[in-house]
């Protein structure tokens, strides 16, 4: 099948760039002699998941209990969940994985929940495998007062279902960065606090734990990885979007795109396409290196996106106006890959201009 035989919207994956990009994060992680547990989110497809432990993941990460259940039906044997769980169905979901062999971690950064973990699954004779979350500057959740931490250790040691197995982080502010050299500085200042919440983990006699980072814009500008860190969690990379390009000043990473067709040229500047917000999203970058000028960019033209309805994109741009005809294929490097993979059922694995594979999105949606 060829790709001039897609129906259209279609999410492209390209397959060659895919492996390139899953051999440079895992020689990455090599060179610094860390693992490397991949966060699924981006994908949402197992058969990468897979792709990714036969590169040499050590696992996978995934962002709710629902994607680590489809992960193991799957045969995702090893599977952090990079999340905050605080609610006793989920803990119930959590102990059922573990009763089917799967090994679960997942995130904690408050006493009261670890109390909670802990009694519920005691009551189900199973030990809770932990990692804490430590705030580095994203403002999101995890822990930022070094007292709330050692409060954490301390209930750590009293509780008898739960393991402390590690602490991570994520630099997500490291998105918004001007430039590289401000990206490896949020990087360094993020993974030195984490280092450091670690070390208080020593003082409470933990030792060979996981110390857990990661964030595509900082990992695949292949900064220095500082001794004590153990694990990378990138998700991103494998198939990259239009503002990590900006990040990484190149598109040779960008694998996935999204086919659409031009519909209308109704004016000499205006050109329509029958990929909407339905297909793209309307999420779009203001700030620092990751900034997209549009909502979206059109590959072969290096022309943005201008605006959105529901089905239709719009172009105001009197030159690419004049290179396409209606039932002219374009492709479209969206903004952000993560939520766009979750608009469609399935991608096409690509390699030149035939379609290898059709792969279905089996993680799609599992938000719960």
């Amino acid at each position: 099948m060829k790709i001039t035989e897609i129906d259209t919207p279609a999410l492209l994956i390209d397959r060659e760039i895919v492996l390139k990009n899953l051999e440079k994060m895992q020689k990455y992680a090599d060179k610094f002699n860390v693992s490397l547990r991949p966060h699924t989110k981006t994908h949402k497809m197992p058969y990468f998941a897979k792709l990714q432990v036969e590169c040499g993941a050590k696992g996978i990460t995934v962002a709710k209990v629902g994607e680590a259940e489809v992960m193991a039906k799957e045969g995702l044997s090893d599977i952090f969940i990079a999340n905050e769980i605080v609610t006793r169905q989920k803990f119930a979901r959590i102990i059922a994985l573990q009763k089917a062999g799967v090994k679960v971690s997942f995130g904690v950064d408050s006493v009261g929940v670890l109390r909670l973990i802990d009694e519920v699954f005691g009551e189900a004779k199973e030990v809770a495998e932990l990692l804490v979350e430590i705030e580095v500057g994203e403002n999101r959740s995890g822990v930022i007062e070094e007292g709330d931490f050692r409060a954490l250790m301390s209930a750590f040691k009293e509780c008898k279902n739960v393991e402390f197995c590690g602490v991570f982080s994520h630099d997500g502010h490291s998105y918004k960065a001007k430039d590289k050299r401000e990206c490896e500085q949020i990087f360094k200042v993020a993974t030195e606090r984490t280092l450091k919440f670690a070390g208080i983990a020593r003082e409470f006699g933990y030792e060979n734990f996981t110390v857990s980072i990661g964030s595509t814009p900082s990992l695949i500008n292949d900064f220095e990885i500082p001794k004590g860190v153990t694990e990378l969690r990138p998700g991103t990379y494998i198939f990259m979007d239009a503002s990590q390009a900006n990040a990484y000043g190149s598109f040779d990473m960008n694998a996935a795109s999204v086919l659409s067709v031009v519909i209308s040229r109704p004016t000499a500047t205006r050109t329509i396409l029958d990929a909407g917000a339905k297909a793209l999203t309307k999420e779009r970058r203001s700030d620092g290196f990751c900034v997209t000028p549009g909502m979206g960019l059109i590959a072969e033209y290096e022309v943005w996106i201008d605006s959105l309805f529901d089905e239709h994109a719009i172009i105001l741009n009197e030159k690419f106006a004049k290179s396409v005809r209606v039932g002219d294929l374009v492709r479209i490097y969206p903004n952000h890959i993560c939520p766009v993979v979750n608009l469609y059922d399935y991608a096409y694995l690509v390699s030149g201009d035939e379609v290898c594979e059709k792969v279905p999105v089996l993680v799609r949606g599992r938000i719960e």
